[in-house]
């Protein structure tokens, strides 16, 4: 899913559906991922229904309850790496403030 042209709550909503659907497909009830992981079941289930904002760490959590950590980058994209030399082309592109 593309998530530039979508609201906030339409993300959240989106994300925790696939947490529901990794859950259901491992055959465990909100109560049993939330023992795993240690993330409360109302904190859970208010996350699976784009109700609740949650924390990276509760959503690492889960992940690591679903023994998905290693699929943690299907809900955090990947982030192009900016090398040295481009950081510094980019400082200086910047705008400068005149000293008066």
């Amino acid at each position: 899913m593309k998530y530039n042209s979508y609201l906030n709550k339409d993300i959240l909503k989106d994300l925790g559906n696939r947490l529901k659907q990794h859950r259901l497909n491992q055959n465990l009830t909100a109560k049993e991922l939330s023992a795993r992981s240690g993330v409360s079941e109302r904190t859970l289930t208010g996350f699976e229904r784009g109700e609740k904002n949650i924390s990276l760490v509760s959503l690492i959590e889960l992940l690591r309850g679903l023994q998905l950590l290693g699929h943690l980058e299907e809900f955090l994209p990947e982030i192009p790496l900016v090398s040295p030399l481009e950081l510094i082309e980019i400082e200086k592109k910047k705008r400068k403030r005149i000293r008066n």
